[in-house]
C-alpha cells in the first residue's frame, strides 16, 4: 500500500495485479464451462445408439415409450422445484418437439435397418447442414477458419466411418430414414437454439424440455394409434426396458437438458462441430458391443476429427459473427 500526499492509501502495482487476477479467474473457468459441458454431451449421446440398437422392438413403441416415461418424468422434476411448465413455453416448444420426436422415430428405424456407421456416417453431415441455415435463420456467420475447420472435421468423420468397410451395411430404407434423422434433428437443434439466443435465453432447460418431449411423446401417439399392432407391443420387453431406461434418462434427459443448456452459451456453429466427436464414441462402444471392428482408417480419421475440433475450441468465440 502507498500513501499519497494527501493522506489516503493508494494500492501498489502489486496489489492492483493479484486483485485483477483475483476477478478474471472465475470468468475465465467460466468460459470452459460450456465446452465442459458440450463434452459431457458428447459421450452421454454417443451412448445412445449402440444402445438404441440393442433393443429389438418396433420404431414406433421404442419412440412411444421412451417419451412416454421422459415426458411426465421431466414435468415431476419441475414440479419438485417447487415451479411448472408454462402455457408460453408449450406453445414456443410445439415445432422443435414434433421435430425431435420424428427424428427419433427415425434413427431407431435407421438402426433397425443399418449398421450404426451408417447412421453416424449421415449425421456427420449435421454441421455443414447447419452451417448453410445458420445465417438466414439466427443470424450467426462463422469465421473462415471454423468453415475451413469444420469441413475438415466432417471430412474426417466419413473417413472414420467408411473405413468401417464391410461393416457399412443398410438396406435402401435404412439411408432414407437416417437422411431423414438428420433433416429433423437440425430442425429441432436449430429451433431450439434460437430459442435460446432470443428472448428465452434465460429459461429453464427443465422446463423447455419438459415441453419438447411432451410434443414428442404427441407425436407419436397417431402413428402408434394408426400403425402399430399387438405384434409390435408384444415384442417389447425383456432386457428392452433395461435398453430404454438409459435412452430415455441418460441420452434423453440428462444429455438434452444439457445440451439446452449449451444452446444459450455457444453459437450452432461451433457446438455442431464439437458433436462430431459423438461419432467416435458411438463407434468406439459398437465394437464391444456389436462386433462392428475399428479400422487402422478409422484410427486415422478420428485423429482428423479431434485435430478439427480441438483448433475449433482454441478459436476464440468472437470468430462467430452475427450476419448483417
Amino acid at each position: 500500500m502507498v500513501l499519497t500526499p494527501e493522506g489516503f492509501s493508494r494500492p501498489s502495482v502489486f496489489e492492483v495485479r493479484a486483485s485483477a487476477s483475483i476477478q478474471t479467474r472465475p470468468e475465465r473457468n467460466l468460459k470452459w464451462l460450456p465446452i465442459v459441458a458440450m463434452g459431457v454431451v458428447v459421450i452421454v449421446w454417443g451412448v445412445g445408439p449402440p444402445t438404441t440398437k440393442l433393443i429389438t422392438a418396433s420404431p414406433l413403441i421404442v419412440t412411444f415409450i421412451r417419451f412416454g416415461l421422459s415426458a411426465p418424468f421431466l414435468v415431476a422434476l419441475l414440479w419438485l422445484k417447487g415451479s411448472s411448465l408454462r402455457l408460453s413455453i408449450l406453445k414456443k416448444t410445439a415445432l422443435p418437439g414434433i421435430c425431435f420426436g420424428i427424428n427419433l422415430i427415425f434413427v431407431v428405424a435407421t438402426l433397425q435397418e443399418a449398421t450404426v456407421s451408417v447412421l453416424a456416417v449421415i449425421g456427420a453431415m449435421n454441421p455443414a447442414l447447419l452451417l448453410m441455415i445458420s445465417v438466414p435463420l439466427l443470424g450467426e456467420r462463422a469465421s473462415l477458419r471454423q468453415l475451413i475447420f469444420t469441413l475438415v472435421g466432417v471430412g474426417g468423420s466419413v473417413v472414420v466411418i467408411l473405413g468401417a468397410g464391410s461393416e457399412l451395411r443398410s438396406s435402401l430404407l435404412g439411408v432414407i430414414f437416417s437422411s431423414l434423422s438428420l433433416v429433423t434433428f437440425s430442425a429441432y437443434f436449430v429451433l431450439t437454439r434460437k430459442a435460446r439466443s432470443d428472448s428465452l435465453s434465460d429459461i429453464d432447460p427443465i422446463e423447455w424440455m419438459a415441453g419438447i418431449n411432451i410434443w414428442a411423446f404427441l407425436a407419436t401417439v397417431l402413428p402408434v394409434a394408426l400403425l402399430a399392432d399387438r405384434k409390435d407391443w408384444a415384442e417389447f420387453g425383456g432386457n428392452d426396458w433395461l435398453w430404454i431406461v438409459i435412452v430415455a434418462f441418460v441420452t434423453g434427459v440428462f444429455g438434452h437438458v444439457l445440451m439446452t443448456w449449451v444452446h444459450g452459451h455457444m453459437e450452432v456453429a461451433r457446438s455442431s462441430l464439437y458433436l462430431l466427436t459423438m461419432h467416435l464414441v458411438a463407434i468406439g462402444l459398437a465394437w464391444p458391443i456389436h462386433d462392428e471392428a475399428i479400422t487402422i482408417t478409422q484410427g486415422l480419421g478420428g485423429l482428423v476429427v479431434l485435430g478439427a475440433v480441438a483448433t475449433v475450441i482454441a478459436t476464440p468465440a468472437s470468430g462467430v459473427t452475427k450476419a448483417r
